[in-house]
């Protein structure tokens, strides 16, 4: 049985406002921890604009075209290796929409000529090791939004601060660099 999309029932959602971007779920900051030991990234930056019936991305916007934003675009930190994520609950596998996704995603990667590769992400394959588990709880049983800025300021000291910090603020023009191309640029 496939799932619609409009089938499905999503859970609570959670705007989380920090690190420089907004969160719309929990299942992203868990994606977001998840990651942040081997990866920067970038939420919701690249904004895909195509045509419904080609699926094929464009520089220019007409009423009838369509607009994707994936979720993240991560860059590995040491190995450069890039992917451009879409974050889903397992209900949603073999949905349609996320074939559609991955098409308009290629087309644009291709498109672009850029290094990325696109890849799903289903909310049971977020694994956190069991420090990452305590923290990510630990945020999740905070309601208000000062009590976790203090966490997030408090998680972000974990890391080394000789690195560009992409989680206190709107990331800097060369970490976005990094980010979208691998290159690593020096201010």
């Amino acid at each position: 049985m496939i799932v619609q999309e409009t089938d499905f029932k999503y859970g609570t959602s959670y705007k989380i406002t920090n690190w420089g971007c907004v969160f719309d779920s929990l299942t992203e900051l868990k994606f977001a921890v998840s990651i942040r030991d081997e990866y920067e990234f970038l939420r919701s930056r690249i904004s895909i604009y195509y045509h419904p019936g080609t699926k094929l991305p464009t520089e220019y916007i007409r009423t009838y075209h369509r607009r994707y934003t994936p979720d993240f675009l991560i860059r590995h930190k040491q190995t450069g290796e890039a992917f451009l994520v879409e974050i889903k609950p397992r209900g949603f596998e073999n949905h349609p929409q996320l074939l559609l996704r991955k098409e308009v995603a290629e087309n644009y990667i291709r498109w672009k000529n850029y290094d990325w590769k696109f890849k799903v992400i289903f909310d049971d394959e977020i694994i956190l090791d069991e420090e990452q588990w305590e923290e990510f709880e630990q945020c999740c049983k905070l309601k208000s939004k000062s009590a976790r800025k203090i966490w997030f300021e408090e998680y972000n000291r974990k890391f080394d601060r000789s690195a560009p910090s992409f989680f206190t603020t709107v990331p800097a023009d060369s970490d976005i660099r990094f980010v979208m191309f691998g290159i690593r640029t020096k201010v």
